[in-house]
């Protein structure tokens, strides 16, 4: 019996331990940019919005050292006073300073009393290392509003990125 004890406390060990390895292993780092949708802006049309250019160097300080740079998860947040409801649709697209542009998030559809965040559909299947690494990544927010907003809104995109390091 102490030995299925002890054998069970050891294997469990042993997967925390391999867990924690790959977590330290595979870094992490966030992307924020945001952009104004200006009151009046109209409904029913297809607007974008750019916003200013970050490098990976700004985001982490170590650009040379990962690979495999991918999209982990994407957030949109507005206003508290302010419903994502407001958007029919959204698109966040990434590019080196307007080049090479890369669709990483989106959502359609996106229900009226949503609240102030969403969660985006995330495309992971792109590596975005040679765009991340370029020196000047800038954000793309192609979006259809559902009505009118009656004041300027501030919009917040969140982008979470993983990489794995490169090891020589």
């Amino acid at each position: 019996m102490k030995n299925i004890f002890l054998s069970a406390i050891v294997a469990t060990a042993t997967l925390a331990s391999c867990s924690t390895v790959s977590s330290i292993l595979q870094n992490t780092f966030p992307y924020n940019a945001t952009v104004l949708v200006t009151s009046g802006s109209p409904a029913n049309t297809t607007l974008s919005s750019i916003s200013a250019a970050q490098s990976i160097n700004q985001l982490t300080g170590a650009g040379a050292n990962v690979k495999d740079i991918r999209v982990s998860n994407a957030t949109l947040s507005v206003n508290s006073n302010t419903s994502v409801g407001l958007f029919k649709s959204v698109k966040v697209y990434l590019s080196n300073n307007g080049s090479n542009e890369v669709l990483v998030a989106s959502r359609e559809d996106i229900p009226d009393n949503v609240g102030s965040s969403l969660s985006l559909d995330v495309s992971t299947s792109a590596t975005l290392d040679r765009m991340m690494k370029s020196g000047s990544v800038q954000q793309r927010l192609v979006y259809v509003l559902k009505q009118s907003p009656t004041s300027d809104i501030s919009v917040k995109t969140s982008i979470g990125f993983s990489s794995l390091p490169i090891t020589n």
